[in-house]
């Protein structure tokens, strides 16, 4: 059963990534996030607080309490990838700005395929990482859906309107079935202390990342919690990528798929607090702003 289910991770993984941004692009206005484009300096601070600030956190964190390779080698290399497609659920859980959540999504996603293999090899000795590879995984599954949603959202709106909410709710299924199966499938692994040594290190990376973020915002509530969340959350997709492609060791790909699984539990719990005391975060909620079709849509 557990080699069953981890499986079916990797399908799991491209469904919701898929799905994902195709439901990004089918929900948001372009005009709305070239918009956002024009705010340069606070996409600037994001830029360096998750590719600079946050992997040094990490390596500093990893040399005071010792973690040993291979975890070691997962969280550095998680630490340097960002732009996560679940930043669009967590900007909805925590009431704010889709739009602007995506902006800041597609800015950390394309910075991820420029600086990751430049700096990954400056950090860790004798990493080689194909900047093409990191590339076509991200235009493919990332870019390609999320433009093919904004062209749908302006050419056939009326289509987009009763499409969308089905491709949000399988978004959603695929999320938490891939939670589940990550959490089962790797049920095994779980006795390893070292790997809950590496996770509880990286869990708190997670949370210093989260402030550092939120500091970009320079006192703005939005910006701020926009990019505390878009700064806490990893882009998993790609960090797996690298892994798979220059690591042997399994507990490279378990340790980044863990952390990645309770950090997103993590983080959509503060988007729910940011949100309220009083709000609630359904399950299969589409994840939506300008909803196609909406007579109220601005």
């Amino acid at each position: 059963m557990f080699e069953l289910l981890q499986s079916v991770i990797p399908a799991l993984i491209m469904v919701f990534v898929l799905t994902a941004m195709l439901n990004v692009g089918m929900t948001q206005d372009p005009g709305k996030i070239l918009a956002h484009l024009s705010d340069w300096r606070y996409l600037a601070r994001m830029v360096v607080a998750n590719f600079f600030v946050v992997p040094g956190v990490m390596i500093l964190f990893l040399a005071i309490f010792d973690v040993p390779t291979p975890y070691a080698f997962a969280l550095v290399i998680f630490s340097m990838a960002a732009g996560a497609p679940l930043l669009l659920k967590l900007t909805s859980a925590s009431d704010n700005d889709i739009s602007a959540g995506a902006t800041v999504q597609m800015v950390l996603m394309v910075a991820t395929v420029l600086i990751l293999p430049w700096l990954l090899p400056l950090v860790i000795d004798g990493v080689e990482v194909s900047a093409w590879e990191v590339a076509q995984s991200l235009l493919l599954q990332m870019l390609l859906p999320l433009g093919v949603g904004l062209v749908l959202f302006r050419v056939a709106e009326g289509f987009v309107a009763k499409v969308q909410p089905w491709v949000a709710k399988v978004s959603n299924v695929a999320l938490y079935a891939l939670l589940a199966a990550t959490l089962i499938g790797y049920l095994p692994e779980m006795a390893d202390g070292r790997l809950w040594k590496a996770i509880g290190v990286g869990l708190l990376v997670l949370l210093v990342a989260f402030y550092v973020g939120y500091g970009t915002g320079h006192g703005d509530t939005e910006r701020s919690q926009i990019g505390g969340l878009g700064t806490g959350q990893r882009n998993t997709a790609a960090a797996m990528l690298v892994a798979q492609s220059n690591a042997d060791d399994p507990m490279v790909f378990v340790t980044a798929t863990l952390l990645n699984t309770l950090g997103m539990v993590m983080l959509l719990a503060v988007a729910k607090r940011l949100a309220g005391d009083d709000a609630s975060l359904a399950l299969l909620d589409p994840v939506a702003s300008d909803r196609p079709g909406a007579s109220d849509r601005d």
